[in-house]
């Protein structure tokens, strides 16, 4: 990209961020949302995949990017994800090769529990046992928007990390319905 380019989504997702509540202040208020529009093929992915980087370079642990209702739209997205921010492809022919922002040397790879192939799940999620604290990088996960896969997330965070007052409670969270 040209540095122009790259400067204005710098510009751009720097302003959006400083709309976010702060994740490392306690006790404050976790309720925002926002939202972008634009027209076909206007930068909004990129636009956005900026705003997680962001979020996760801010102290947000856990990013989930809700992509759509259809397979292709999700692993369409789950592959723009993979390159931009988590730096391995996550097609499982590949062994997890570096791609994208992963090139980097010393790239902090972000965990994800989803790939191109496969839709967060609960067998994937009680498979992996983890919980989103035992991760020291942020984790993502990238869905599609339909009651099976929404019920399955909301059941793990409940389970696995919901603390004695039914709160996940030390977990700044972002979520984008990029299908809004």
């Amino acid at each position: 990209w040209s540095p122009l380019l790259t400067q204005t989504l710098s510009d751009v997702t720097g302003r959006i961020l400083g709309h976010l509540q702060d994740p490392k202040c306690e006790g404050a208020s976790w309720n925002r949302r926002g939202l972008v529009i634009g027209h076909v093929q206007s930068g909004k992915t990129a636009n956005y995949t900026g705003v997680i980087a962001r979020a996760a370079d801010a102290g947000y642990k856990l990013i989930v990017v809700i992509a759509g209702i259809h397979n292709n739209l999700r692993k369409q997205t789950q592959q723009r994800i993979d390159e931009a921010f988590i730096g391995r492809s996550s097609d499982p022919d590949t062994k997890r090769m570096p791609i994208g922002v992963g090139l980097q040397a010393d790239y902090p790879n972000p965990a994800t529990l989803t790939n191109i192939r496969d839709d967060f799940n609960e067998n994937t999620a009680a498979k992996s046992g983890w919980k989103i604290n035992d991760f020291s990088k942020p984790i993502i996960l990238v869905i599609k928007k339909n009651v099976s896969t929404l019920d399955a997330l909301y059941k793990w965070l409940h389970r696995l990390n919901a603390n004695g007052s039914n709160q996940i409670s030390d977990v700044p969270m972002l979520l984008i319905d990029d299908e809004a």
